[in-house]
């Protein structure tokens, strides 16, 4: 691993740094087109949040998105990124990853952060493309099944049905579907 560079405390990184940090990391290249179709997500969501009254950060919230997979080769591969974002010095994004693969979303809208955006982005995106938060947790329920078998199936299904109102609720709230405010790259 190059960690041949440290950045200064509460630094947000650009997209472009953001790709060569991925770079330096060797993270794959389809791992790369996914974290930055996540980040557009989740920098166009927080854009819209922030026009409605909340404070996301939405530079902070994209950073998060571009390199949130990071270490997606890895077992725990959320704590094995975040820490490495650590160790360069990117405090403020390693806060946002270190759990994203677990955290449970803030329902109440008014007090969403930027891990929430981070994970509705992630949990609506299929590889680089935005497909809706339908097809991503139908996909997401198929590797659960695969690891935890048919008895959690019910389970699944009730986070599917959740996280699905949710987003109807969050896209009521913005005012427009999700898909509308997307970049068009990732359609």
């Amino acid at each position: 691993m190059n960690k041949d560079f440290i950045f200064p405390k509460d630094y947000c990184p650009t997209k472009y740094e953001c790709m060569d940090i991925l770079n330096r990391y060797q993270t794959p290249e389809h791992v790369q087109l996914h974290c930055f179709a996540v980040g557009e997500a989740a920098k166009s969501i927080a854009i819209e949040l922030n026009k409605k009254g909340l404070k996301i950060n939405s530079q902070l919230v994209a950073a998060a998105g571009y390199l949130h997979d990071i270490a997606r080769v890895h077992k725990n591969h959320e704590k094995v990124g975040a820490e490495y974002l650590y160790s360069i010095g990117l405090e403020n994004v390693a806060k946002v990853i270190n759990d994203h693969t677990k955290h449970k979303i803030n329902t109440d809208i008014f007090s969403l952060d930027e891990e929430d955006v981070l994970c509705i982005a992630d949990r609506v995106v299929l590889q680089s493309n935005f497909v809706g938060p339908q097809r991503r947790m139908e996909y997401i329920k198929s590797k659960a099944l695969k690891k935890y078998g048919q008895e959690s199936e019910d389970f699944l299904d009730s986070i599917i049905e959740k996280f699905v109102r949710f987003i109807a609720e969050l896209e009521e709230f913005i005012g427009d579907e999700l898909y509308n405010i997307i970049p068009d790259e990732i359609k």
